[in-house]
């Protein structure tokens, strides 16, 4: 099996964001479809960035979590292609915000963006609006709740997010767009010949 998409529970989703849980960043606005895509045996780079090729809606803004070592690059890599981006230090954390205007850039930011959500930092876009902020809010961490600066995604009609799931394993889609709304309607803006099975979860 290649690719598995299924709708995760409500229940599952925390008001308050977990670092361990879901999900790691605050959300406001209504969460009306949350859809889960495991790669299994795909290959995320290649098929993530076809699936936003299909869905064609730019530009898109990426707000991702860089290591100090991978930020020159990352930095690099953006002006020579031309991309617009601006770095914002968050506690001891650095987020890169930067716009994608085509399939072209895309391709250069998303390495970076799942490279670093693989390794569990945040790694975020969004759809042809710019739903990102920092503010502090109640946060679930391991051993306590605290008040911390934090990455929010702001929802109003017909906006999503893009969520690079933990160990890169899966994209999670936090949405309230109706092209998000049912297995046939997110089947239309597949890559051609995508082989996937419907995903069921327990409630």
């Amino acid at each position: 099996m290649n690719l598995e998409i299924g709708f995760m529970p409500h229940k599952w989703i925390s008001d308050i964001p977990d670092a361990g849980g879901y999900f790691p960043f605050a959300v406001d606005g209504k969460k009306e479809y949350i859809v889960d895509v495991t790669f299994n045996d795909v290959d995320p780079l290649e098929f993530v960035s076809n699936w936003m090729n299909e869905i064609n809606q730019f530009p898109i803004y990426a707000l991702v979590e860089v290591f100090d070592f991978g930020q020159e690059e990352f930095e690099q890599e953006c002006k020579t292609n031309t991309i617009e981006f601006e770095k914002t230090k968050i506690e001891k954390e650095y987020y890169y915000k930067a716009i994608i205007q085509n399939y072209k850039q895309f391709r250069v930011i998303f390495p970076y963006a799942y490279g670093n959500g693989s390794m569990n930092n945040l790694a975020l876009w969004s759809l042809k609006k710019d739903v990102f902020s920092f503010g502090e809010r109640d946060f679930k961490t391991l051993f306590r709740m605290k008040k911390i600066n934090t990455p929010i995604v702001t929802l109003h009609e017909n906006d999503g997010v893009f969520w690079v799931g933990f160990d890169g394993i899966n994209v999670v889609v936090i949405t309230n767009d109706s092209q998000f709304s049912t297995i046939a309607n997110i089947s239309k803006k597949l890559p051609p010949t995508t082989d996937f099975i419907i995903s069921e979860f327990e409630d």
